[in-house]
């Protein structure tokens, strides 16, 4: 059982964290887009590897920079003991750049084996609920994109948000060609 008040609070976390994911991975998706023109050729030729391609730009650029947990038992993460009480920082550009996991971890590829075998979207019982509905509406606005669109090029660098914690654009200057 939980107050009002919790409720409030739960639904204030899930509704700002859901909105601010799907619109930080479709800006991603974008950006992706536009600086990786072999990659944009790609998909125009092969609509069936989008789901690919926003498994690749949530590994490289998860929406959320990392998440802290409180440690709730003693465990041991890689070579490090923890305690109850401690508290961690999860990364997940760390984690989803492991390259005991991922081969050659900092490229971008439409050829991964296990394409979303990545932590952008968290692991677990911190799995995001949101998730598949974050990937659906993100595809659904890059097959129209790109079903409109005959190229979509940067026209400078990006701004990002100022946020530790969130990875979203300020800006995004980019030219498109019907």
């Amino acid at each position: 059982t939980i107050t009002k008040d919790e409720a409030i609070g739960i639904s204030v976390i899930l509704f700002g964290a859901g909105g601010e994911s799907t619109s930080a991975l479709m800006g991603s998706c974008i950006f992706y887009l536009a600086r990786l023109p072999k990659i944009q050729e790609e998909l125009r030729s092969n609509l069936q590897l989008l789901d690919k391609f926003v498994e690749e730009v949530i590994r490289l650029s998860p929406p959320f920079k990392f998440h802290y947990r409180r440690v709730r038992s003693s465990c041991r993460l890689g070579s490090y003991d923890f305690s109850p009480g401690q508290k961690l920082m999860l990364s997940w550009d760390s984690a989803n750049r492991d390259g005991t996991i991922f081969e050659d971890s900092d490229s971008f590829s439409l050829n991964r084996k296990r394409f979303k075998n990545h932590m952008g979207f968290g692991r677990g019982t911190h799995f995001c609920l949101g998730a598949v509905l974050a990937r659906l509406e993100t595809k659904v606005m890059l097959e129209e994109l790109i079903k409109k669109t005959s190229n979509i090029r940067l026209r400078d660098m990006p701004a990002y948000f100022n946020s530790i914690f969130v990875r979203r654009f300020k800006s995004l200057n980019i030219s498109i060609d019907i």
